[in-house]
């Protein structure tokens, strides 16, 4: 979809969100982590960019949704973050970050997308990407059906060079556990989740 088709999609919500925290995942990975700086690609309604704030990080959340954004900042914390509108295609940060995290940002041309922000984590810096997977088709998980844009743990793999350690790259399925992150949705969904590390 594209920016119009996702203000309409959070306009329709009626300033509602769709989760209050980031996926468990991410909250596991990004949870010891020292705060410092870090960007959160494709925030939409806001909840990793806020939830890292919360945490002590100086956080810019980017997304080319406006509806989305005015959701995100009138939420409580909301003027702790640096609230961006662009496309990540032609944005660039003013300086390289320790995170970044993108949570379920699918384009036609994800690998290209994900290089792209990698570029943006600093040397000892984290990258954490988690997004639908392929497999959620089938399964029968709540998401994109067009597996143009689905991820892969190939494709999150061959995104990246030998500047990044990959300590994760698989597939996760959420459960009953996270029913609050399927928004209520029967079927358990299969993500592909990339965990590196940049270390030149």
């Amino acid at each position: 979809m594209d920016a119009a088709q996702w203000d309409e999609r959070y306009r329709a919500s009626a300033g509602g969100v769709w989760a209050s925290e980031p996926p468990a995942v991410v909250r596991e990975i990004a949870g010891p982590l020292t705060p410092g700086t870090a960007i959160d690609v494709a925030t939409g309604d806001g909840r990793t960019a806020l939830w890292l704030a919360a945490r002590g990080w100086d956080v810019t959340g980017v997304d080319f949704s406006a509806e989305a954004l005015a959701i995100a900042a009138d939420r409580p914390g909301g003027d702790a973050v640096s609230w961006v509108r662009a496309d990540v295609h032609a944005w660039e940060p003013v300086a390289s970050v320790d995170l970044v995290v993108s949570c379920y940002l699918h384009l036609s041309d994800n690998a290209a997308a994900i290089a792209r922000i990698a570029e943006w984590v600093t040397v000892g810096g984290t990258l954490v990407v988690v997004g639908h997977d392929v497999e959620n088709i089938a399964a029968g998980g709540h998401g994109p059906s067009d597996p143009a844009i689905l991820y892969t743990p190939e494709l999150l793999r061959g995104a990246l060079d030998d500047r990044f350690r990959i300590e994760r790259c698989e597939r996760l399925t959420r459960g009953t556990a996270d029913a609050e992150l399927r928004g209520g949705h029967a079927h358990p969904a299969i993500d592909t989740l990339l965990h590196a590390v940049r270390v030149r």
